[in-house]
């Protein structure tokens, strides 16, 4: 298991270094101040284990776990902080007059009470019954070692949208508005577009390279099961547990995305039928797009014709991937204009990223 754990670790480090390296934000000052950082972490880690492993706490095995947990937690927090500072240190700079929405803090601020709350009750359940702390108190802990940095990465990005969004609804380069007719009409588009995208799976065609996959995962699983010594019954089991859902997801995907589709419909056409372009972004459907952000970046702008529209393309690395998230918008009558001054705002703001739509 620890030798999984490791190729995780590598891979994970892999993937985000080739993320920072395509980066419109990498540069050698701030790899190297990153560098620094991570050498900043190991030294801390270090220096407080061996406090905690060689002091006086040491004769109390609770005190001792309490007291890892904290600082497991500290340093956690403290280096998201200090890389999300480092990697995308700019924030929009606002004037005194303009409204600072707090939209994305708020959605963040939710999920900090749910598990501020859940850590209470948690913590209440523990002192009413002793005996039983372990049941309550594994999953808190858990839930405090993730959420505890996560939720502080959130809020920081959620800060640089909400700033960013007010940004650009102040003082935008160009400003569309449409008629409710317009607008459903576009979300129509939209939703088929996103349709035909889609590649529904059909068994008669597909059975045969489901039944390949399905067994080179058997294989793999097995091979894992054999390496990790288990019984025969876990054998058996990983063996056919692990592929047998595998192929349910699967038979899941094409459902599961016709119903992404149909939300993102749903969501559009509840949202105000305008689009805002700005130094900081792009607001759209509703949503907030920064073009420059270190793990999202505008990769190309295009237009296309039936109907006049302008496609952004934004490259999102997640883990050890990356992928890719359109955002479309509607050209109205009589606005063609605007296209190029688009265009020229966008080449000084996005330098990198390919923009052909004048």
């Amino acid at each position: 298991m620890q030798i999984f754990l490791v190729i995780f670790a590598i891979l994970t480090i892999v993937g985000g270094w080739a993320g920072w390296r395509r980066s419109p934000l990498y540069s050698h000052k701030i790899t190297f101040q990153l560098l620094g950082i991570f050498v900043l972490i190991v030294g801390a880690i270090l220096g407080l284990s061996a406090a905690i492993t060689s002091g006086s706490i040491t004769r109390s095995p609770a005190a001792q776990g309490i007291l890892i947990g904290i600082v497991i937690i500290g340093i956690a927090t403290g280096a998201t902080g200090l890389i999300i500072h480092t990697t995308d240190s700019h924030v929009a700079q606002l004037p005194p007059t303009v409204r600072v929405l707090t939209a994305q803090r708020h959605k963040v601020q939710r999920w900090i009470w749910r598990t501020v709350a859940y850590l209470t009750i948690s913590g209440a359940i523990m002192l009413a019954f002793p005996s039983w702390s372990w049941l309550p108190g594994v999953p808190a802990l858990l839930v405090l070692l993730g959420c505890g940095p996560v939720l502080i990465g959130f809020y920081m990005r959620a800060k640089r949208l909400d700033l960013g969004m007010s940004e650009v609804l102040a003082e935008p380069w160009a400003h569309w508005q449409y008629s409710p007719a317009q607008w459903k009409v576009w979300a129509n588009q939209q939703l088929a577009w996103e349709l035909a995208k889609l590649k529904p799976l059909q068994w008669k065609r597909d059975r045969g390279k489901l039944f390949k996959f399905v067994a080179i995962m058997g294989g793999i699983f097995a091979a894992c099961a054999l390496l990790y010594g288990g019984s025969k019954i876990e054998f058996i089991g990983s063996t056919l547990i692990g592929p047998g859902l595998i192929l349910a997801l699967a038979l899941a995907a094409n459902p599961l995305n016709r119903s992404a589709a149909h939300r993102s419909y749903r969501r559009i056409l509840a949202a105000p039928p305008e689009v805002y372009f700005g130094d900081e972004g792009l607001f759209c459907n509703g949503d907030f797009t920064p073009w420059t952000l270190s793990g999202a970046y505008l990769l190309r702008a295009i237009a296309q014709p039936e109907p006049p529209r302008l496609v952004f393309t934004f490259e999102n690395y997640s883990g050890n991937g990356s992928f890719e998230v359109e955002r479309r918008v509607p050209i109205p009558e009589g606005r063609e204009s605007d296209v190029g001054l688009v265009q020229q705002r966008l080449r000084v703001v996005c330098p990198k990223a390919a923009v052909r739509i004048a």
